[in-house]
């Protein structure tokens, strides 16, 4: 093995953490870890990891220089390439989950994850990021059931074919399936349950009319106490997209607005204006009943959420959690949730083996695109770019050692070569070149660097 370089300290000991850099680099193996931990894991911007670290370097003896924020981000990409390209495990155990991610411009991203079963079962309930493992990151222009039963096989020749594949449910994803089933009907293709779920609460509530009213006075409230000094009970907004996914936050408000109506306190030094309070937030003294009600419904929703994330879909699942479910199922609307849920749990339950457990949550890849974007803030209005790679440096295990692999395995020419093959010119190649003049982007080095 080559002889690691070794940074001497101006003053003072260091841990050998702070010593060892990879081979070819300048900075040693702890300071690229500190970066990538500020940045994936403490949700700090790559400038505000830079700045921390030159701050410490200020003060803790013979602290070596410190990066700059790009260097810190090619790390980044270098280790997340790494994640996507390490060879795999093949078995006949892995469970993939597939969905896709949008920005700006004409390309949507699929990425697959992957989990061993084995690995599940020994630790079984909800997934972490560090649980997965990066199989696929492919952006498209057009996202058919063709390209996605292409990359399907594609990621089978890392991994042999998966025992499940769990997704949302997508039309494009769904005929991906459809198609691998043609050849391989041995895969079991799980619906998430979150989305299972939002859609059964969707199907529920867009017939009650009370829903409908109600939701419309939430909104004319907004409206009305946002510049008053009322705004401190100003209501959730729903998400124009899958608005049925945190209908939780806009009932729980409504609970606690009532108790407030009930008794309102002095939350200033100036006394509350009792009649404008029951002006703009009175009306919802007619719908206590109502709001029971959806309560009710969402719990069902919740614990039917909660047990498949621990449990996973298996043989005895429908018995085990109907004992859950009918201790919430009073009224006529939350009995039909219940037997809806049930149904939905038995059916997805039935592609389980005997004494076999299925993932059945799709949220920890939901969390990780989050987190994907997070990483993106402001320079989301660059379109798709490279941060794409922080896919799998999020889930990577960041030891040292690992690090280490992946700085001396992956260049940064491999980075623009990736990106140049997945992503061609990207639209702040594109913006630069209209607005300022230049000519356009090198396709064989693109800008990596944030706008």
């Amino acid at each position: 093995m080559k002889d690691r370089r070794v940074i001497e300290p101006s003053r003072g000991a260091l841990p050998a953490q702070l010593r060892i850099a990879p081979e070819c680099h300048q900075f040693s193996l702890g300071i690229i870890q500190l970066f990538l931990k500020f940045v994936l894991s403490a949700a700090s911007s790559q400038r505000s990891a830079a700045g921390v670290l030159r701050l410490l370097g200020e003060v803790l003896p013979g602290m070596p220089r410190t990066p700059c924020p790009n260097t810190g981000r090619l790390w980044m990409l270098r280790v997340g390439l790494y994640a996507l390209q390490v060879p795999k495990e093949k078995a006949d155990d892995w469970v993939w989950i597939m969905d896709h991610t949008m920005q700006l411009g004409q390309y949507k991203c699929l990425a697959i994850v992957g989990v061993r079963l084995s690995d599940w079962k020994a630790q079984r309930g909800p997934l972490k990021h560090e649980d997965l493992e990066l199989l696929n990151l492919t952006p498209m222009e057009q996202s058919t059931g063709e390209r996605v039963h292409e990359q399907l096989i594609a990621t089978s020749r890392q991994t042999g074919m998966p025992r499940a594949i769990v997704s949302d449910g997508g039309s494009d994803l769904k005929r991906g399936m459809e198609m691998l089933h043609e050849t391989h009907p041995q895969v079991a293709h799980l619906y998430d349950v979150k989305h299972k779920t939002a859609l059964l609460l969707k199907k529920q509530l867009e017939g009650d009319e009370r829903w409908k009213q109600f939701v419309t006075s939430a909104n004319k409230t907004k409206l009305g106490i946002t510049q008053s000094s009322l705004a401190f009970l100003n209501p959730p907004a729903l998400k124009t997209k899958a608005r049925y996914m945190n209908l939780d936050t806009l009932v729980d408000w409504a609970h606690k607005a009532l108790r407030y109506l009930e008794d309102p306190r002095d939350v200033t030094e100036e006394k509350v204006d009792v009649e404008k309070l029951n002006d703009k937030l009175g009306w919802l003294c007619d719908y206590r009943e109502s709001l029971a009600e959806w309560s009710r419904l969402l719990e069902l929703a919740a614990t039917t959420e909660h047990y498949v994330r621990e449990e996973g879909y298996h043989q005895g699942a429908e018995v085990c959690l109907r004992l859950r479910l009918e201790r919430s199922a009073g009224c006529l609307a939350s009995r039909q949730m219940m037997n809806r849920l049930l149904e939905f749990v038995a059916e997805q339950s039935m592609l389980a083996r005997v004494d076999e457990r299925l993932i059945g949550s799709s949220e920890v890849l939901e969390s990780l695109i989050g987190k994907y974007k997070l990483l993106q803030r402001t320079h989301s209005k660059g379109g798709m770019t490279a941060t794409l790679l922080s896919f799998g440096a999020i889930v990577l295990d960041k030891t040292s050692a690992t690090i280490r692999n992946a700085l001396e395995t992956v260049k940064t020419q491999d980075v623009y070569d990736w990106c140049t093959e997945k992503l061609g010119i990207t639209i702040q190649a594109q913006r630069k070149t209209a607005f300022e003049g230049t000519k356009i982007a090198s396709k064989t080095k693109p800008n990596l660097t944030p706008v």
